[in-house]
């Protein structure tokens, strides 16, 4: 009999999707559908993108969990990192068009009159309308999430199948893909680009992987997957890596977190590794933002990410 699938990976495992209007550009970068979020997108004009004019000594490379850039989630997350640090947020599409969700997602939101603003950042620009239309719950052990349509290759997959689509995207196809977008970041912003890097639960191995490369000296992993002691051994002097974990977490569970970081303890890198009681793997771009306790983990960890930016990059 074939084990259940993780409900990040399940297609029936519904999601909640956070209310918002994203601002950022999609554009192609070497083939590579790419979301550009810009702190001043509201300020260029509709034939402009965000590297139109590029005047910026840092960006940040965004890689997402597996449903890819057009999970509004991460646009809007990617929005308010560009807002908060003021820099370019560049989120490809590592991918290469296989992501979990569609491009044409409609998202779906449950009736009340009671609004939850998605950010507690009253001084994002889009703070008001930028929330989901349910009443906070407290003490909730299950969420009431959202569903949302899937793309039809991904419809009845069992174990076995999401191991192939994994495979597809092990380092030997992904690496090369985000290779090229590093060269046209250093190409677009310059050679001396400081390059920081914040990745979502698959994203999350592929910032740590190019930290030991040398690659980003800086980087942020949320809940990540998939990734191996000797990636995180690579990870050298000068680099700086905040992790933020889910309590309930059977991709990362507490066993690998703990020897993470017996490992990082023999790097010279420098560190910090947070958890947050009452959450599950992807609270931080996927949570429902009713359930009390997984709100001020979300926010935490954002918060936490935009201090860590801030600090050394």
């Amino acid at each position: 009999m074939t084990e259940s699938l993780h409900p990040c990976c399940d297609p029936s495992s519904p999601s909640p999707i956070w209310e918002g209007n994203p601002t950022g550009t999609i554009i192609s970068i070497c083939g590579i559908e790419t979301y550009i979020a810009h702190p001043n997108a509201r300020d260029l004009s509709s034939d402009q993108h965000p590297s139109s004019n590029p005047k910026h000594e840092k960006v940040i490379l965004f890689l997402t969990e597996g449903h890819g850039i057009y999970l509004p989630n991460a646009q809007l997350l990617a929005d308010s990192f560009a807002h908060q640090l003021s820099i370019p947020v560049i989120m490809p599409d590592q991918f290469a068009g296989q992501a979990r969700l569609p491009k044409d997602i409609v998202p779906s939101f449950p009736s009340s009159h009671a609004t939850v603003p998605w950010t507690e950042d009253k001084d994002d620009p889009n703070y008001e309308l930028r929330g989901l239309k349910a009443p906070v719950k407290e003490n909730s052990e299950t969420s009431d999430a959202y569903r949302f349509e899937k793309p039809p290759w991904w419809k009845k997959q069992a174990e076995g199948e999401f191991e192939k689509w994994k495979a597809r995207h092990e380092p030997i196809v992904t690496d090369p893909i985000l290779e090229k977008v590093v060269g046209w970041i250093r190409e677009t912003y310059g050679e001396d680009v400081k390059i920081g890097g914040i990745g979502y639960c698959f994203g999350g191995r592929y910032i740590m992987r190019l930290m030991g490369a040398g690659v980003i000296d800086v980087g942020v992993v949320n809940h990540p997957s998939f990734y191996t002691m000797d990636e995180v051994a690579k990870l050298g002097n000068g680099t700086r890596l905040a992790i933020f974990a889910a309590e309930k977490d059977d991709i990362l569970p507490k066993e690998k977190r703990r020897e993470t970081e017996d490992v990082l303890e023999g790097t010279e890198t420098t560190w910090r590794s947070t958890v947050y009681s009452g959450t599950e793997h992807g609270f931080s771009v996927r949570g429902d933002l009713t359930v009390k306790e997984v709100r001020l983990a979300k926010e935490s960890a954002f918060r936490g990410a935009v201090q860590w930016f801030r600090e050394w990059l």
